[in-house]
């Protein structure tokens, strides 16, 4: 099953530790007067404070965030602590992922023991007052893994619980790689993740293997005795029901686009690999995808059966779905980390600044003189850059519904390979926050821009662009330099959600503003 970013869901528990006085009588752990000191009063005031209390934790359950019933942990002025109680909170208690705790006077030590019996993270709120201080400090203090949080202001729990889900994402990802050699980098992508273990290790994210000779020999018609790759062997090759959806994607592109290049016959096989990667994904449980480009291009198996992964990528990441060129697996988990944090559809590309050199702006692959033109004449050309590739999408500007588009084919003289193009023209002055992930994990480099112009519309292969302004062009490209080449971007300003999110991973967030 292919479970997307949006489908995650962090389960919150609500633990409400209270205290209960059987006797008449004033102290230092009892004040009040009249009817406040009777005996069944604290329960009274205890349902109060548990209504208003899981109301406001409610109000910060934002998409995405499933309030469980909550755990009661309840003491008299006996000091009970009965083992009885802690076996009805364990199956709550195991399959949550977050602790919201409700405490008072005389029931912190509930409230720690709870976090060690279970070493699930913890959160004190305003509701708690002191005892929240109480419980953090305690806890992070004692040896052992105790994550503990201490709120005193309800939107810090909002915006807490919408990272704990987006780093519950990444914890819980899984990227099918298609890949010819065995190499952890494709030869044009060597700045990805050098070591998948270390990733596993450190951020929980799994990978999963699929020849890429075997993934050809799929895209042919399931035969007796299976493919060649592996005779004999039931594998998942192209059948008539995978057929029959190709074929109804190809209709459904052809009847959008505003132009298009394509031969019917040519887009077919660019979309039958994307069914089939799919298919793959699903068997595998994966969430992502990414596929060498040179490498699989020398193979010349691209060439001969007539496609490109470009409308794969595409198609995926229109749908929330990571997925990257180039085998570059830190760009998929990049991707995730803006799904995760945005909700909205990534685009990526090589990126790169224009530096002004000798009075005119210095040129890149893809770049036309009409375009260094147009951005010349901007009265602020000193902090551009640019990202490029051919996965534009449809849903680039908004999520849930498609935009105008063009279907273009990637090889220039033989047609083949569907590309998806995106007039980023049309969203100039839009804002938009970039990121990726450092080789070894430990950083995620993070900036933000401003659109300025769009690229390669009209054009075929890598040669769509989108053009933006950054604050300081210098700052951005020294901290893109811990990260690498491909970053992934979405609209809207989410620095302080990724950087969030960094922390919480244990990674370093590094911010180019």
């Amino acid at each position: 099953m292919i479970q997307r970013a949006a489908d995650v869901k962090l389960k919150v528990l609500p633990v409400l530790a209270t205290a209960e006085h059987l006797y008449y009588y004033e102290g230092p752990c009892r004040f009040g007067s009249g009817e406040a000191l009777q005996p069944g009063y604290d329960r009274l005031a205890n349902a109060q404070k548990t209504e208003t209390f899981l109301g406001k934790v409610r109000e910060c359950c934002g998409e995405g965030i499933e309030l469980m019933e909550p755990v009661f942990l309840s003491r008299t002025d006996d000091w009970d602590n009965c083992e009885e109680m802690w076996e009805k909170a364990a199956p709550a208690a195991r399959e949550c992922d977050f602790a919201v705790c409700m405490q008072g006077i005389a029931c912190d030590d509930l409230i720690m023991e709870f976090a060690e019996r279970f070493k699930k993270p913890i959160a004190t709120t305003p509701i708690s007052g002191f005892s929240g201080t109480i419980t953090v400090a305690t806890m992070k203090a004692r040896t052992g893994s105790y994550e503990a949080y201490g709120f005193y202001k309800w939107e810090d729990l909002r915006r807490t619980l919408n990272t704990m889900r987006a780093r519950k994402v990444i914890q819980t990802s899984r990227f099918l790689c298609i890949t010819r050699f065995g190499n952890p980098t494709s030869y044009s992508s060597v700045d990805s993740f050098n070591s998948y273990e270390a990733i596993t290790g450190k951020l929980g994210v799994r990978f999963r293997f699929l020849n890429i000779h075997e993934f050809f020999e799929q895209m042919t018609p399931a035969v007796e005795g299976g493919n060649s790759t592996t005779p004999g062997r039931k594998t998942p090759d192209l059948d008539e029901k995978d057929l029959e959806l190709a074929n109804s994607i190809c209709d459904e592109l052809i009847a959008g686009a505003e132009e298009n290049t394509m031969e019917r016959d040519k887009l077919l096989k660019s979309v039958i690999a994307y069914v089939l990667v799919r298919k793959n994904m699903d068997l595998k449980d994966c969430c992502g995808f990414t596929a060498p480009c040179p490498d699989a291009c020398s193979t010349r198996r691209l060439n001969e059966i007539g496609f490109t992964f470009c409308l794969t990528h595409s198609l995926n990441m229109e749908q929330g779905i990571p997925s990257a060129c180039e085998y570059d697996v830190d760009a998929v988990l990049s991707q995730q980390a803006l799904i995760a944090v945005s909700g909205k559809c990534p685009y990526m590309g090589n990126t790169c600044p224009l530096p002004m050199e000798d009075g005119h702006l210095s040129p890149r692959f893809g770049t036309t003189g009409e375009q260094l033109a147009k951005l010349e004449a901007m009265a602020d050309n000193e902090n551009l850059y640019m990202m490029q590739h051919s996965v534009a999408h449809r849903r680039i500007h908004d999520e849930k519904a498609n935009s105008k588009y063009a279907m273009r084919h990637f090889a220039i003289d033989q047609g083949f390979g569907a590309t998806l193009r995106y007039d980023f023209d049309a969203d100039a002055g839009r804002e938009m926050t970039f990121c990726r992930f450092s080789p070894d994990g430990s950083k995620l480099f993070i900036g933000s821009g401003e659109i300025v112009l769009g690229g390669g519309y009209n054009g075929y292969n890598c040669s769509q662009l989108v053009y933006f302004k950054v604050k300081d062009q210098a700052k951005t490209w020294k901290a893109q330099c811990l990260a690498g080449n491909h970053c992934t971007m979405v609209y809207g300003n989410y620095v302080r959600e990724l950087t969030d999110l960094a922390e919480s991973l244990g990674v370093e967030p590094v911010v180019a503003d």
